[in-house]
Parts: C-alpha cells; structure tokens; sequence
C-alpha cells in the first residue's frame, strides 16, 4: 500500500469509502484541508451578533465532521478538486445558516 502522506486527495476519499478502518484517511485529509475550511468559516460566518458567534463556533468544533461529510458526498468524476469542492460545500453551508437566520 501506498504511504498515506503521498496519496492523492482522490485515493484517500476512496480508501475512506471503501475501507471499515478508514481514521488515517481521514485524518490525513482533515489535516490537508483544514486550512481551507477554516478561512471559508471565518470568512462567510459573520460573527458580530451572538446567534452567529455561536453558529460560527459550533462550525469550528464540528470542522472534523464537516470535513469527514464533504469527502463522502464528494465525486471525483466531476473533475473539481477535493479542495475546491471543500471550499464551496463549507461556504454554502454558512450562507444557508446565516441566511436562515436574518
């Protein structure tokens, strides 16, 4: 088996689709595109009213699952990058929150 570090975005979703003891695909992805997720989050996440701070917050302790959720819906047929795909599910996610909100 390929070293995980030299995997590709795309070999690592689906090791963590088809394998039952996927946690180092996993946490190899989490901790390439965290960065990634975190400036979307900070970016489309308002934080000057409280309900938002807490979305916001809530967005930030559950990046993991978010992460973990963008990989399993994530299709590699549809030639983006896990990266971008990463960035556009996180952005839309905090739009739709902060829009339900107002």
């Amino acid at each position: 088996m390929e070293e995980i570090n030299n995997m590709s975005d795309g070999d690592l979703i689906k090791g963590l689709k088809k394998e039952t003891n996927s946690g180092e695909y996993l946490n190899e992805l989490i901790s390439r595109h965290s960065g990634i997720y975190m400036t979307m989050v900070n970016n489309y996440s308002p934080s000057e009213k409280s309900t938002h701070k807490s979305h916001k917050n809530e967005l930030i302790d559950d990046k993991n699952y978010y992460i973990y959720q963008a990989a399993l819906k994530y299709d590699d047929s549809k030639k983006a990058k896990f990266s971008t795909y990463l960035g556009n599910e996180t952005r839309w996610m905090c739009l739709n929150i902060y829009n339900k909100e107002k």
